[in-house]
This record gives C-alpha cells, structure tokens and sequence, in this order.
C-alpha cells in the first residue's frame, strides 16, 4: 500500500510528455485497482480474518504475477530472476507480509478513506528513514514537510480527544513497515531487479503467513469467493500498474495521480458503505496529501539535478 513504491524502475532524469501521459494512464489503473481491493477487503472482513485475507492474496498473486514478472525480467530489464541478497529479500517478504495485514485489518475497521490517508505517511516514513539509516541528505523543506505530514496526521488520531482503537494504531504501523520495506527495496532491486524483489514478496510473505491463517482460518463461503478472486486480482493489478507507472513516468509527475486513490476510495466508501469524513480527518488528509506530494516532487527535483 504505498503511495511511491521505489521498486527499481524510476527513471533517472526528466520523461518525455508522450511517457508522462502514459505513466499517468498507468497511475490511474493503479488506483482503480486499489479501490477494488480496498472494497473486497473491507467486505470481506466481517467475517474473514486480515491474516487469512493477506495469505490468500500472496498466494494466489504468485500463480498470477510469476509469468508476468518472469516475462519483464527477460524483456526489459534484460537480466535473469536472481536473490544475490537472499536475507534482504527474507527481511522484505516479512515485512510486507506484516504491513499487508496490519493494512487489512485497518481497512476492515476503518472508514476506508481514514484508513487510506493513514497509509500515506508511507512516504514520509520513508524520508525518515532514508535519512536516518541510508545517509542521505534531507534539506529543511523536506523536513518540513515531514513535520507537517505528522501534524495531518494527530489531527486525524486527536489523541486524547478520541480514543485509539487498534485499528488506528495498525493503520500507522502498516505505513511505517511499508516504508522500512521501500528502504530495502533499492539496494536488492540494483542487485537483482524488480521482477526478483515482487517474486520474493510474495513467496515469503505466502510461506510466513501460511501458519497464523491455518490458525484462525474460517470457511470460505461460495459467494465469498467472488470476493476473494476480486481482492487477488485488484491487488496484482495494481502492482503490475505501479511496475508500468514509474518505468514511464517520473515519481515527481507521478505523485499527483497517486493522490486521485484517495478521492475514489472516499467515494467507494460512500457508495458502498455509506461512509462520509468528517471535517478533522478531511483537514489531516489535505495536510498529509500535499505534505506527500511536495517529498516526492522534491526528492524528483534532486534526482534530475
């Protein structure tokens, strides 16, 4: 569920308008397919487990991502499926594993919309971390914007004011194990490349969560399986979208129509559930939004130069 995932395929410099407009065709599909998942999630939830919703997705998307993974890696990025770096990609598919369910469960008890703008503080988790564990260089404006993001987002928890649900907390947590995913992912996509690092996300993460949904497992009914199929699909689109996005476009262009996920969610969550925002969560997500959005054009701006 992050907003930017950085899975090798950035470009390095400016795109041209023809591939721009591409990658954004691209970013919109992503976001389509994450509303359906969020949706399919959420129905599911009242009476399926997150950590069974979360093995059945990473199980099935293996049948589903493999060919197309495996066909990239031999077309386009003109290198073999590898794991020179096999406990970075171990540590990655446990960590996806644990944000994917930590998602899940929010999104299960959350009005979609607030459970979504919490997932954006992957990013801003991100430069933290890049800053703290990778050495690179945050100026003061990212700073900023980090500051600010984290203000969007006590002014949707108003701790103090509204009791924390776990909920809540697991919806925070999700984007932060996302966004300790995204600090390993570059180093392991330069080694191996993306097709590698999507193959192995979702290998560990089936093989980690296997054990804790045989343990609360519940049968699936007939009709729910149309659900399920919708979740796997939706969600293996929506990485293949990603994959396309930000191989045509760059993530500075990109982060805008990123942002489009939040106003179809917001009104997937009214047409389905009948869900509205309230005026604090609305205000949080602006902060959150725009703080967002001026990291990545920021980060885009510095890679150009």
């Amino acid at each position: 569920m992050p907003v930017f995932p950085d899975i090798g395929l950035r470009r390095a410099a400016g795109s041209s308008d023809r591939d721009n407009r591409a990658g954004a065709m691209w970013m919109v599909a992503s976001c389509i397919a994450a509303t359906a998942m969020s949706v399919a999630v959420r129905m599911l939830g009242d009476t399926m487990p997150a950590v069974q919703m979360a093995f059945l997705r990473s199980a099935f998307g293996i049948v589903l991502l493999a060919p197309v993974f495996l066909r990239a890696a031999a077309r386009h990025e003109k290198m073999p499926v590898r794991f020179t770096r096999p406990w970075l990609h171990l540590i990655r598919g446990l960590l996806f594993a644990l944000a994917t369910t930590s998602g899940f469960y929010a999104l299960s008890h959350l009005p979609l919309a607030t459970a979504t703008t919490l997932f954006f503080l992957a990013p801003v988790f991100a430069t933290v971390f890049a800053a703290l564990f990778a050495g690179e260089a945050v100026g003061p404006r990212r700073w900023g914007a980090v500051g600010a993001a984290f203000l969007g987002a006590l002014i949707i928890l108003r701790p103090g004011i509204v009791p924390l649900d776990p909920a809540t907390v697991l919806a925070v947590c999700s984007a932060l194990l996302f966004a300790l995913a995204l600090l390993i992912t570059r180093p392991v996509s330069q080694a191996d490349g993306a097709a590698s690092i999507m193959l192995s996300s979702a290998v560990v993460a089936s093989v980690a969560l296997v054990i804790p949904a045989l343990a609360t497992w519940v049968p699936v009914p007939v009709a729910a399986w149309g659900l399920v199929a919708l979740l796997v699909l939706a969600s293996s689109g929506r990485m293949i979208a990603d994959v396309r996005s930000y191989s045509l476009a760059d993530a500075g262009f990109l982060a805008p129509f990123a942002f489009l996920r939040l106003l179809f969610i917001a009104a997937a969550g009214w047409i389905f559930f009948r869900e509205g925002i309230d005026g604090p969560t609305l205000a949080g997500a602006a902060v959150i939004v725009g703080a967002s959005v001026f990291i990545a054009w920021r980060e885009a701006r510095l890679r150009r130069r």
